[in-house]
């Protein structure tokens, strides 16, 4: 609206509109600004509410951030327990009239407008006295302002405009009040003006002043109150009860008085009043921040949404999923374990995380020993902040190779040398913690004990690409860079990650594996309590299968496989059954212990903030005690387990299996295993057959032991394959290529600059002689001869190829693996144990040394004198009278030979004696009656004088195989 329309329709509109209209003309109803009014005009509301309206006025009409309409914002624990108030120019709660002392509200019309419920914006009389007096002085001495006109003044008037004392100005202020009145009821603007007043301290509104200065609603207040704080906005800065308590009393006192003037009270009762003793709260603009690390979380998670600063301003009442009980809990601990540490491990902070599982909820969020301390940049928020998390990370891999189908807990890893090409001329080769090798090692020990070597060869099949998928499904969104920059570092912990993204990955474990978003809020209000709309945590996502994190929980609660590495007593094993992952960064810059019940997500880092090293302090002695501590006092406290929905039940506590996962009490030869079986998937089921579980680490084939004899001592070291040899099942060769995509592995990889791979450059070929049908040639890489190396200084069962090839392979693979401390390496193939069902611990007189072996090897090959062989198959018939084992024995010309003994077993272990005959019909023979009808395996070994074996043994199926139903069967053996 034009300044000339205000100027027709005030003079128009009424007597008092003639008098102003008057002292206009005498100032010449001209515009002294060239600022033009703020609108057209008001033609409709502007909000629903009060509050709205000035929201929305404030908006248009006033410079500076969102929300315009600032109020004191509220946060809570899910409790409800205020942890923190929040301004930044001031305090303001917003309040309905309704909740306003009537008492307040008397005072302030008594003081500011006393025709306030009978006028229409501006009071005639005081307009006249105020046109009259400018007519006397020749300048605008008096204001004259309504309620309406100044809560006009406030929401319409910029500040460089608000103070001016020009006719323009108060030309427009008067027609602005009048459109408020038309709009809004008296109430409704008596809430807006209220609600805006400066009550000094920073107080703005009732609700702010009542709770500032007398720790009470303004719903509350009494006669005495509220007429202190209703003349405290006409000098906010001056008049301050703290400050100058005589000056506020002073205006008390006229307060009162015209409240008696204008019958709102009796002069008794305003002396009453002004009499009555006032008791000031002391001055605590603010209650005290009880978590600042995570508030200021949530204040940054809702300026996400709402833009910077909002939250702040916004009067908001927001509900936290924090428990304000275990929080407490959380920094006393960490603040005391950080002591506790600090000299004897150079640790001066630590933060800790917990989560609700199956929601997504932040419990605790601990960001520092101490939010005060500047030495150690207290703070900083350490939850959120990136560091490398050293081998706490590993369960991210293992799930996702679980997940993949590609592994399962008893596929057999090897823990042995090996040496990766990284860009050019460069190398690494990991290590373990320990500085020691473990050679063969199921997934359930490797990953349980944390050894980095078999983790990175799993790694490096898996592929960095997909280990990154699979984490950042799992939560970690802080690994951002592409797959090259990590390379295999990556599950050693090399990307950097947050406390609060690791604990989030754990969490997913933890849920059946699905991904909830970590979040802190549960609800959102307005300052009046009224719903409103935040982003919506995203729905869970099914990041890996439920088998899936079953299997790593299994494994990681495991505290009988971790022992080998953590000791049966370490802090990672608490009250209840637990998951738990520990890490630890080069030269002990970051301590990790990550874990979980099935009722609680707990994660700790401990270091220096500054990340100067500590003392020789892992995660099992750094973090770890703080995680073991922390639970067992949640587990200790009935509220906050009832806060968890945990089970008094101990029994409740144990991580349940799902319907898809099956236990079977398998386990390859050499390795530990647990003695209850091990789980495996339907999906690995699938694949590999019930009795072929596993296939992805073991074979069947035909295989002779070999031995190695050093100084005084020996040891079985594996097998070499053999057409002659009983089937075994042995540890197949590892491949570059790990679980059910193993097989015999690329014969070269080109490495270039950025990316990683395993160097298997070809050294050597041998043939294995799988089986009597089957001849696989595989190339050897620097790997498997690593592997073969350790082998040859160790024990297993590992599978070392063709028995004719084995000193080709053993001399390359020596020449990679350190020397025999005192030079007298021998490798022995036992021969006469070829056909031995039970080997025996140490080479017997049957062995051959490996160079001995020719190309074509036979059973007794290369033995001493007095062996004995087969001369020709063994035939199985039914022509005996009964059930036999029919034989002769020839010498090395092939004549019969009398007096030789023979032994025969079978495969319950019992035993019988017979000579070969002299007779002249049945010189040379011997027999065996079988007493059994029942399938069964009967073992033949020839005997010398001192009843000793002179052959191996020779292994004759009964009622079974290529037997089939026949009762009689016939061997012939020759000596060499």
């Amino acid at each position: 609206m034009t300044h000339r329309r205000f100027c027709t329709r005030l003079g128009l509109r009424s007597f008092s509109g003639l008098i102003l209209s008057l002292a206009l003309l005498l100032n010449g109803c001209r515009s002294t600004s060239s600022t033009p009014p703020p609108a057209e005009a008001l033609a409709t509301r502007a909000g629903a509410d009060p509050a709205n309206a000035v929201e929305t006025y404030l908006e248009q009409y006033q410079p500076g951030p969102l929300p315009r309409l600032f109020q004191t914002t509220r946060i809570y624990d899910r409790n409800g327990v205020l942890l923190a108030e929040l301004m930044n120019e001031g305090l303001r709660r917003w309040v309905a009239i309704d909740q306003v002392s009537p008492h307040l509200i008397n005072a302030t019309i008594s003081t500011e407008d006393a025709t306030f419920y009978a006028n229409s914006g501006i009071d005639p009389l005081r307009i006249a006295r105020a046109a009259l007096r400018t007519v006397q002085d020749g300048q605008i001495t008096s204001g004259a302002s309504t309620i309406t006109m100044q809560l006009a003044r406030n929401l319409f008037m910029g500040p460089e405009q608000r103070y001016d004392q020009s006719v323009d100005r108060k030309l427009l202020e008067a027609g602005l009040a009048q459109e408020l009145t038309q709009l809004y009821s008296k109430g409704e603007l008596l809430e807006m003006y209220l609600n805006l007043l400066n009550y000094g301290n920073l107080a703005y509104g009732p609700e702010a002043a009542a709770q500032l200065y007398f720790g009470k609603s303004a719903a509350d207040l009494t006669l005495a109150e509220a007429s202190l704080l209703a003349g405290i906005p006409q000098q906010p800065a001056n008049l301050d009860p703290y400050r100058n308590i005589e000056a506020t009393k002073r205006r008390q006192r006229i307060v009162l008085d015209l409240m008696v003037r204008h019958n709102y009270l009796t002069a008794a009762a305003a002396d009453a009043a002004f009499a009555e003793p006032l008791n000031f709260q002391e001055r605590h603009p603010l209650a005290p921040n009880l978590a600042p690390h995570f508030v200021q979380y949530v204040i940054e998670t809702l300026d996400h949404q709402f833009g910077a600063g909002y939250t702040r301003r916004a009067g908001l009442n927001i509900y936290t999923t924090l428990d304000l009980r275990m929080q407490k809990l959380a920094q006393q601990l960490v603040a005391r374990k950080v002591a506790e540490f600090k000299e004897p491990y150079d640790l001066s902070n630590a933060a800790l995380v917990a989560m609700r599982p199956n929601s997504g909820e932040i419990l605790a969020m601990v960001g520092s020993a101490d939010f005060t301390d500047p030495a150690i940049a207290g703070q900083v928020n350490v939850a959120l902040s990136l560091r490398q998390p050293g081998s706490a990370i590993k369960p991210v891999l293992y799930a996702t190779a679980l997940d993949e189908n590609l592994i399962s807990p008893a596929t057999v890893l090897w823990d042995t040398p090996v040496t990766y090409t990284v860009g050019v001329d460069q190398s690494y080769a990991p290590i373990n913690y320990d500085g020691q090798f473990h050679g063969p090692v199921t997934v359930r020990t490797a990953l349980a004990n944390s050894y980095n070597v078999p983790t990175v060869k799993l790694l490096d099949s898996l592929g960095v690409e997909r280990m990154l998928a699979g984490a950042r499904a799992m939560g970690l969104h802080t690994l951002v860079q592409p797959a090259g920059w990590y390379g295999l570092s990556l599950t050693l912990g090399g990307g950097e990650v947050t406390l609060l993204d690791l604990a989030t990955a754990f969490h997913t474990l933890a849920s059946g594996g699905q991904n909830w978003p970590a979040t802190p809020l549960l609800s959102l209000t307005d300052s009046q309590a009224r719903p409103l709309y935040v982003e919506a945590q995203a729905a869970p996502v099914q990041a890996i299968k439920a088998e899936t994190a079953f299997l790593v929980t299994d494994i990681l609660s495991d505290n009988l496989a971790r022992t080998p590495a953590f000791g049966s007593a370490s802090p990672l094993a608490i009250s209840r059954p637990a998951a738990v992952k520990t890490g630890t960064t080069t030269d002990w810059r970051d301590n990790w212990t990550v874990g979980y019940t099935r009722y609680l997500v707990a994660g700790v880092w401990a270091g220096n903030s500054d990340g100067h090293p500590m003392q020789h302090t892992s995660g099992v002695t750094g973090a770890a005690p703080i995680w073991h501590d922390f639970m067992e006092m949640v587990l200790g406290d009935p509220e906050l387990l009832a806060m968890l929905g945990a089970s008094t039940d101990v029994a409740a506590w144990e991580f349940p299996a799902p319907a898809t996962v099956e236990r079977l009490p398998v386990c390859p030869p050499s390795v530990q295993c647990r003695s209850e079986g091990e789980y495996f998937t339907e999906a690995w089921l699938d694949a590999t057959g019930r009795d072929d579980v596993l296939a992805d680490s073991v074979a069947e084939v035909k295989a002779a032991p070999v031995y190695v004899r050093q100084g005084e001592s020996g040891r079985q070291v594996g097998f070499c394959t053999l057409d002659e040899a009983l089937p075994r099942t042995v540890l197949r060769m590892p491949t570059q290529q790990v679980g059910l995509a193993a097989g015999p592995g690329p014969a070269s990889v080109v490495a270039t600059a950025g990316e990683t791979s395993s160097d298997i450059v070809p050294v050597a070929f041998m043939t294995a002689t799988v089986s009597s049908e089957v001849s696989v040639t595989t190339t050897l890489t620097a790997p498997q001869l690593q592997t073969i190396a350790w082998t040859l200084q160790h024990a297993s069962a590992l599978n070392l190829g063709a028995c004719d090839k084995l000193k080709e392979v053993v001399t390359q693979a020596l020449q990679l693996g350190p020397p025999a401390a005192d030079g007298s390496l021998q490798v022995l193939v036992d021969l006469a144990a070829a056909n031995r069902p039970d080997l025996p611990p140490l080479a017997g007189d049957g062995a051959v040394d490996i160079a001995q072996i020719s190309n074509a090897v036979d059973i007794g090959a290369g033995v001493m004198g007095g062996s004995y062989m087969l001369a020709g198959p063994i035939v199985h018939d039914n022509d005996c009278p009964g059930q036999y084992i029919m034989g002769r024995i020839l010498n090395r010309e092939g004549a019969p030979v009398a007096g030789v003994h023979v032994k025969m077993r079978d495969q319950w272990g019992n035993e019988a004696n017979a000579v070969s005959k002299s007779g002249a019909v049945d010189y040379g023979m011997f027999d065996f009656p079988i007493p059994s009808g029942a399938p069964n395996e009967l073992w033949v070994t020839v005997l010398d004088g001192a009843g000793n074996a002179a052959s191996a043994p020779f292994r004759i199926p009964h009622r079974m195989e290529e037997a089939g139903d026949a009762s009689c069967h016939h061997i012939v053996l020759q000596g060499r």
